[in-house]
């Protein structure tokens, strides 16, 4: 299946080394749209340099609204194929990527790639992450499955049928669009092992802090939404509570700076969940 390539950016260091992936890729992308909705011109040098090598490539700026879910939904509004794949601005595919993509789209109607972190990541930070849908899609919310926006690929037709991406939400969205897919489009998830992404980890406490807050306060609102769709009790309020304490240990023994990565983003979930149980008025801690 022939495949759009979205790409939202807010003109980041990183936009150059996936579009020379993207150029790199065995099987070229149908077309590959860059959305810029951070500064103005912030992505046009780096678009320029790369149009002998992309010809398909276009550059949208659309700075109307600056989540990413946003972009993505501008980036899919430009789509002329039957196949749309997101990726994003400071992760890299790999060089089968878009032909694993798109054949696995000729199958299933909504598709998720293996996603690896050793590549673009030190040892000493990936050792500790966890497994992040490198042998099938998300599973977190023991829901249905679901795939990060970064590796995710859906049929035109369907990302039409359920409206894209919810703009109310500024993160949690693709897991939204995933569950939305499945429930109100009956489409089909699959794994594509064959397809990997490199994905880049937040290395600074303060940078994971904030990613983990964010997170964890919006799935307070995915936990809402959902819980009438069959999306399980959120546990034992009093164990989750106590969770404080791993990082809150954490801090106290570390000894690197990935020590500190570790501890902020556990500390920085468990305050969000706090925060988006006030805002979204449901327990979920």
């Amino acid at each position: 299946m022939d495949v759009t390539v979205v790409v939202p950016t807010v003109g980041g260091p990183y936009l150059t080394e996936q579009l020379a992936a993207l150029a790199a890729q065995t099987r070229p992308p149908a077309q590959v749209v860059v959305v810029n909705n951070g500064q103005p011109g912030a992505a046009d040098a780096t678009v320029a340099a790369w149009r002998a090598e992309l010809p398909q490539l276009e550059l949208v700026e659309d700075r109307r609204e600056t989540t990413p879910g946003y972009a993505r939904n501008v980036g899919a509004e430009r789509a002329r194929h039957p196949g749309i794949l997101f990726v994003d601005d400071d992760d890299v595919v790999d060089p089968g990527y878009v032909a694993a993509m798109g054949d696995a789209l000729d199958e299933s109607e909504l598709v998720a790639a293996r996603v690896e972190l050793e590549r673009l990541n030190p040892p000493e930070l990936t050792s500790r992450w966890g497994s992040m849908q490198a042998d099938g899609p998300m599973t977190y919310h023991d829901f249905l499955p679901w795939s990060i926006s970064a590796a995710l690929g859906v049929r035109s037709d369907v990302f039409r049928k359920i409206g894209g991406f919810d703009r109310d939400y500024p993160i949690c969205e693709d897991t939204d669009f995933s569950w939305r897919a499945q429930l109100d489009a009956g489409a089909r998830l699959s794994f594509v092992p064959d397809a990997t992404l490199s994905y880049r980890l937040r290395t600074r406490p303060g940078q994971a802090f904030r990613q983990a807050r964010v997170w964890a306060s919006w799935e307070v609102a995915l936990h809402k939404r959902y819980r009438a769709r069959g999306l399980t009790a959120s546990g034992n309020q009093l164990r989750a509570l106590l969770r404080w304490g791993r990082p809150l240990l954490l801090l106290v023994r570390a000894r690197r700076r990935e020590d500190l990565v570790v501890a902020a983003r556990q500390l920085g979930s468990c305050v969000g969940r706090a925060e988006g149980t006030v805002r979204h008025r449901h327990l979920h801690l």
